[in-house]
């Protein structure tokens, strides 16, 4: 899969900070009908594989006019195979082409998740960039949910579930090798691959699922 991302940087408190926003997954052979949706916490390390266009970001107040090819970080690896590994799961193959919307809770490029929060909680005049957001469709063949623990975005984290009452949710938490029962979508990055596989069992192509139903 390849990455796309729109980004903005803004100048806030004498400091640059860089947002990420409409980011997707795309099939190795391109653009496609959307199949999916992951809902994360906010954006991490992920950038611009154009080093010109990242320090531009990094240095001024900058935005991309259209969504650039972004170098994916760690998490976004993980999702990515686990999706794959979902669907080998399943006995589906996935479309030659294809794209899958990756939505934040915010939306502030920090890895540090505690400083993110902060940023989220703190930083003041820019909901529209911090919390902004595309239309999500009204069906997905899948939907993964897994921002981790938060307390920003409340509502936000209540009306997306609501939303898709079938999306694939894991809430053990593995925590330094111990395995923890949590009430939240855990992060994938404290995810162990095997409960995300079980979570995922008969969660892939639940629109095709949802239209049978209705015919019957």
């Amino acid at each position: 899969m390849q990455t796309y991302a729109h980004f903005v940087s803004k100048k806030i408190d004498n400091d640059i900070r860089i947002f990420r926003h409409h980011t997707e997954f795309h099939s190795a052979n391109g653009p496609g009908e959307v199949i999916g949706l992951v809902v994360m916490m906010n954006p991490g390390e992920a950038r611009p594989i154009d080093e010109m266009i990242f320090q531009q970001l990094e240095n001024s107040e900058y935005e991309t006019s259209e969504p650039v090819l972004t170098i994916p970080d760690n998490t976004m690896k993980k999702v990515m195979r686990m999706i794959q590994e979902a669907y080998y799961q399943e006995e589906i193959t996935l479309p030659d082409q294809y794209s899958i919307h990756i939505e934040n809770i915010f939306n502030i490029r920090e890895k540090n998740s505690d400083k993110a929060k902060r940023h989220a909680r703190n930083i003041r005049g820019i909901n529209d960039l911090m919390f902004k957001s595309r239309e999500l469709l009204d069906n997905y063949d899948f939907v993964f949910l897994a921002w981790g623990k938060l307390d920003v975005g409340i509502e936000r984290q209540r009306d997306i579930p609501n939303k898709y009452p079938q999306a694939i949710v894991v809430n053990k938490l593995n925590h330094k090798g111990i395995i923890m029962d949590v009430s939240y979508p855990v992060h994938p990055l404290y995810m162990k691959t095997e409960y995300f596989l079980e979570a995922s069992k008969g969660k892939i192509n639940i629109r095709l699922l949802e239209e049978d139903a209705n015919i019957l």
